[in-house]
């Protein structure tokens, strides 16, 4: 028995024993559990961690000063039922324009990335950095004496193309706008004022019949004028109001073609648009000592060109100088007479080229209203030529467009026709 009670209280021991140091170990090891709870629930940050940036995608939208007023236009896609329309010089004897096909190439512009700073801490606070832009120019005055108004004479050949007979046809006149782009008297103007395309006309018989005649013109020569010296060139809100007008005394100064913009390596759009020359005042006109130009000076106020590509212009207001036909009326009867006007509007969208010029800007695109020899006019922001009025679209005058100053700087890199 008592043997007995010794194994039954040594077996009892054991269970005691067993019992303890599986409570022991538990113990142990939910300790271990807690203390690590406890290191990663409250562990504090000293100090604040740099986090990777962000990528945001934003859309900075350049204006003017708060000076002047600023309309935003929306931009308008265009379908490929759209035509546009080349603007014909004021000509004496009026041709029909053929209508360009719009581009497709549209330039994206105005869109930075900018990339915040973002520091984590205990509020978790973002701090964005702010976007950089690229600021505007500064304001340039412009000298009403840069704009220029242009007429050209040409000599026409009237062939019969049925049999080729040709026949000696009568001079005709044409009219257009420039802007003086150097000291030496280079004027930046459209390629078509001063290179006519070939014509037909259908000519009614005297039996009863019809004969088509194909008309070809070669330019004779081309006088240019300006306003007088001084002359107070109208303010955007002057041209909204009286729009007032101002007349070239006197065509001075005989100019004569030394560029005009090559169609070599461009696509059909480029070509379409790529509508520039550049003239150069070498003499004077017949009638200028008569009223009183009697000597070529030796140097002329001219304006500067801006390339726009490193700027969102979609919104700017933009102002044009030029001598469109619909002013002469009321004027006086002669063809001769050319009267500067102004026209404000605001950039509606800039599209890149799509061949040659596919790296700058090609057309400027804004609600300007056109009219005939406005051709050539400079398109200014800031004082700045941004582009070389040349069309709109046909129905909507206000739906209007220019070469812009890139393109043209690019194809005349390497001469000496821009600048001082």
């Amino acid at each position: 028995m008592n043997g007995v009670g010794l194994g039954y209280n040594y077996f009892i021991n054991m269970l005691d024993f067993f019992d303890n140091l599986i409570k022991t170990i538990v113990a142990i090891f939910t300790a271990g559990i807690i203390t690590l709870g406890g290191v990663f629930s409250h562990k504090q940050i000293e100090t604040p961690v740099q986090m990777p940036p962000i990528q945001v995608q934003a859309v900075v939208q350049q204006t003017e000063s708060s000076s002047i007023e600023v309309i935003a236009s929306s931009t308008k896609s265009k379908t490929a039922k759209e035509e546009e329309k080349i603007i014909q010089p004021e000509v004496k004897k009026s041709a029909i324009p053929k209508p360009p096909v719009a581009s497709d190439t549209t330039a994206e512009t105005g869109q930075q990335n900018i990339s915040p700073i973002v520091q984590a801490n205990a509020t978790a606070t973002i701090i964005l950095a702010q976007p950089e832009t690229n600021p505007h120019p500064r304001q340039m005055q412009i000298d009403s004496q840069a704009m220029v108004g242009i007429l050209c004479y040409y000599n026409t050949k009237l062939t019969n193309p049925l049999n080729g007979a040709s026949a000696a046809g009568g001079q005709e006149m044409i009219r257009g706008s420039g802007v003086i782009v150097n000291s030496k008297g280079y004027i930046l103007t459209n390629r078509h004022i001063i290179q006519r395309e070939d014509s037909t006309e259908i000519l009614n018989t005297s039996n009863g019949g019809q004969l088509q005649i194909n008309i070809s013109y070669q330019l004779d020569h081309c006088e240019a004028g300006t306003v007088p010296a001084g002359t107070h060139l109208p303010t955007p809100q002057e041209i909204e109001t009286i729009n007032p007008l101002i007349r070239i005394p006197v065509l001075g100064y005989i100019v004569k073609p030394v560029y005009i913009s090559s169609n070599v390596g461009l696509s059909n759009d480029e070509k379409l648009f790529a509508d520039f020359a550049i003239l150069q005042i070498t003499g004077l006109s017949q009638s200028g000592p008569t009223f009183g130009v009697t000597s070529v000076p030796s140097s002329f106020p001219y304006a500067k060109l801006l390339a726009i590509n490193n700027y969102d212009l979609t919104g700017n207001r933009v102002i044009t100088y030029g001598f469109p036909g619909d002013v002469t009326l009321g004027q006086n009867d002669s063809f001769q007479t050319l009267t500067m006007t102004g026209s404000v509007g605001n950039v509606t969208k800039v599209e890149f080229g799509n061949l040659a010029y596919a790296d700058v800007p090609l057309v400027v695109y804004t609600n300007l209203e056109i009219f005939h020899g406005r051709s050539g006019s400079p398109l200014f922001w800031r004082g700045y030529v941004i582009g070389l009025t040349t069309f709109y679209v046909e129905g909507n005058r206000k739906e209007s467009g220019s070469v812009a100053s890139d393109a043209i700087i690019k194809a005349l890199s390497g001469t000496n026709y821009l600048g001082p």
